[in-house]
């Protein structure tokens, strides 16, 4: 039967010499951090040197006529206004309410432009159904993110219907 050869354990490892290749790239990397930077440092006084050149040219303001000024705001108002999707908004809660069996009756679209959100008020018969429409718009391509802000159940009206108001952003 063989004997297991002896197991000899040093726990002094010995001192390794770096070979010369290794010494070679070092200092090959250590040459190019220093390109690099010398590189870097002429972008940032050439950027400075631009600065400079920028800050020294005197710009004088024109006088803004108040009732050109006043129009221009009024047409990127309407511009606003004419860029809500209001085909495809409208399209998407019709079919919406559709698929939700005619139980939510529609009170309320109001678009903020600026945003790109939308807000809904609307009334369902039920809360499962005011959920359930919510799930629906939630579903939607068009519209992102649809939350439930509000609802509360009307007590003036006969058939007390939930009054819910929703809020979503409209994908462009």
């Amino acid at each position: 039967m063989n004997r297991p050869r002896p197991l000899r354990l040093d726990f002094v490892a010995p001192v390794h010499r770096a070979p010369a290749a290794g010494i070679a790239i070092g200092f090959a990397g250590v040459a190019a951090a220093v390109a690099v930077g010398l590189a870097f440092n002429g972008q940032l006084l050439e950027r400075g040197r631009i600065d400079a050149e920028l800050g020294s040219i005197k710009v004088t303001p024109r006088t803004v006529n108040p009732a050109v000024a006043k129009s221009a705001e009024e047409a990127e108002l309407i511009g606003r206004e004419l860029s809500v999707p209001w085909s495809a908004l409208l399209a998407e809660l019709e079919v919406a309410s559709r698929d939700s069996a005619s139980t939510i009756a529609l009170l309320q679209v109001e678009p903020d432009p600026a945003k790109h959100t939308v807000r809904i008020t609307a009334e369902a018969r039920s809360l499962p159904d005011a959920l359930s429409y919510l799930e629906r718009l939630q579903q939607s391509k068009m519209l992102r993110y649809p939350m439930l802000e509000s609802h509360e159940r009307r007590k003036d009206d006969a058939e007390h219907p939930f009054r819910i108001k929703l809020a979503a952003e409209w994908r462009t």
